[in-house]
């Protein structure tokens, strides 16, 4: 993606998923994504959801994702399911919807987790195909992961840099340090 998913087409997209996998209940009235969205700038952040009867009638899922941000917790509005039935058994099958719409969610934000990084400075070893290491670190900063950088090449001969907001990367190696290859 060229910029952040938000909060709306996070809900729509798994919206979307469910409807094709045949996982929306026949008893849901609406899925409605949130009317104020915002940007989903990073991958941890927890589902949280309220599933209570409403104030006049039915049944209500509210879903928002709540992460930390200078250490602090923010809570954004993902979307609200709505059924109008308000039997035992109603409660029941949103329930079911919840638990599948937190495993597709999890399921999707892992599949393209670079979707959903848009924060910090990635640092990844290279080994000597030219291929990223299964691991690497995410840095608040350029000047922190410079200096990782520097590190991981007393020991591998290459390391990647790459900035998350740009998308913009630096290949480095042992042999030229400071140069981006």
């Amino acid at each position: 993606m060229e910029r952040p998913m938000t909060t709306e087409e996070l809900f729509n997209r798994i919206q979307d998923i469910l409807k094709e996998k045949g996982r929306i209940p026949s008893i849901l009235d609406y899925g409605l994504a949130t009317r104020r969205p915002v940007p989903v700038r990073i991958y941890e952040f927890d589902l949280i959801s309220k599933l209570a009867h409403g104030g006049s009638e039915g049944i209500y899922l509210d879903l928002w994702i709540e992460y930390s941000v200078n250490g602090g917790e923010e809570k954004r509005k993902l979307g609200t399911f709505k059924t109008l039935h308000e039997d035992n058994e109603a409660i029941h099958v949103m329930a079911g919807l919840l638990a599948d719409f937190i495993i597709e969610e999890r399921a999707y934000v892992n599949e393209h987790i670079d979707d959903f990084t848009w924060e910090g400075v990635d640092v990844h070893v290279l080994g000597e195909n030219g291929k990223r290491y299964g691991w690497g670190c995410t840095c608040c900063d350029m000047e922190t992961a410079l200096h990782r950088k520097d590190e991981l090449l007393k020991k591998y001969l290459q390391v990647v840099v790459r900035d998350n907001e740009t998308r913009k990367e630096k290949v480095f190696s042992r042999n030229n340090p400071e140069k981006g290859v």
